[in-house]
């Protein structure tokens, strides 16, 4: 089975807060917005989180469950979200084939299928990219030209969205990269505000790619001053542009957001391939892991800037030097 990459941490823009709860499912608020849009509840409403103040949610959830009941392609979407949240491959497989029968179009049963399905990437490529057709179809043609731009409230399109995010994750895995960077930035392009955190993969796909100038762009557009993975993305880019002292800005910056990046980058993290838990806070470890997963390959293309941040690391005193320590290993 290839790996399906819906993961709350890449796939939704992570919270970055210190607040313990966590909802039970990344698909709650999507299923509760489904349900209100059903009976024309929503309204105008600004944000995801007024809307959550503004419903009586068990109200929400009981009326849900009657209406999967009585509209099929609804039922076929929830299976396609346990799909999604199951732990067991056969288990999802038999999900999405029941949603599959009530609704042949949903699209991400459609997706998680694929994956459970395909025999290898080239096989998995082909049928997302069908089920994107499939998707652009349902949707229509009048649907994008009104709502390009703003794409996320529209729950409808999310599923779609979705499967344009995991073909690009895909097509980036087999050494399809300019393929996969086309697929985030009509991302952006659809949702501007990007809920779903895709300017930071973006950002982590430029900066491999050696695409200096894209990245500064994207940066100058997407930086809040609070984004770790901004933070570091800027400390290399000052390095390879050759701006040594606004690196040492930059890394002051990047450092009091989360310290723990340094020690992964410069490998000596004990523990360098730690999953990355589905939510987390500001200035944790799996925060540091997650920075790493998405910018480690392009700081690994620089031995220098590597080099640099080990030596200021040394400098600080926040390493000590061991001439038995093979941690970091220039290019």
């Amino acid at each position: 089975m290839l790996e399906l990459k819906i993961h709350p941490s890449r796939d939704v823009q992570p919270t970055m807060t210190d607040k313990p709860e966590r909802p039970a499912t990344p698909f709650l608020m999507e299923r509760l917005l489904r349900e209100s849009l059903r009976t024309e509840k929503a309204g105008e409403i600004a944000s995801e989180e007024e809307f959550i103040a503004a419903v009586d949610q068990e109200a929400l959830v009981d009326q849900r469950k009657k209406s999967l009941a009585e509209d099929p392609k609804e039922m076929a979407q929830e299976l396609a979200y346990q799909a999604y949240e199951s732990a067991e491959s056969e288990a999802a497989l038999d999900l999405v084939t029941k949603a599959l029968a009530l609704d042949s179009d949903c699209v991400d049963a459609l997706t998680v299928q694929a994956f459970l399905s395909s025999d290898d990437a080239g096989a998995l490529v082909a049928s997302l990219e069908s089920i994107l057709t499939v998707a652009e179809n349902t949707l229509g043609e009048e649907f994008f030209a009104e709502y390009m731009g703003d794409f996320w409230p529209m729950v409808e399109a999310r599923p779609y969205m979705r499967t344009v995010k995991q073909l690009a994750e895909v097509l980036w895995t087999v050494g399809r990269r300019f393929d996969a960077v086309a697929h985030y930035e009509n991302l952006i392009d659809l949702d501007p505000e990007d809920h779903m955190g895709n300017a930071s993969l973006l950002l982590g796909y430029y900066l491999s790619m050696g695409e200096i100038q894209r990245s500064w762009d994207l940066l100058e557009e997407f930086d809040d001053e609070e984004n770790t993975v901004c933070a570091w993305a800027w400390v290399l880019i000052f390095l390879v542009t050759g701006d040594e002292e606004a690196a040492v800005d930059g890394l002051k910056h990047a450092m009091e957001l989360n310290p723990y990046v340094a020690q992964l980058i410069v490998g000596l993290d004990e523990n360098p391939t730690e999953e990355v838990p589905p939510f987390f806070t500001v200035g944790s470890s799996e925060e540091a892991h997650y920075t790493v997963q998405v910018i480690g390959e392009a700081w690994e293309r620089s031995g220098e800037a590597q080099w640099w941040l080990y030596n200021v690391l040394v400098d600080l005193g926040l390493v000590e030097v061991d001439e038995e320590d093979e941690g970091l290993t220039p290019n």
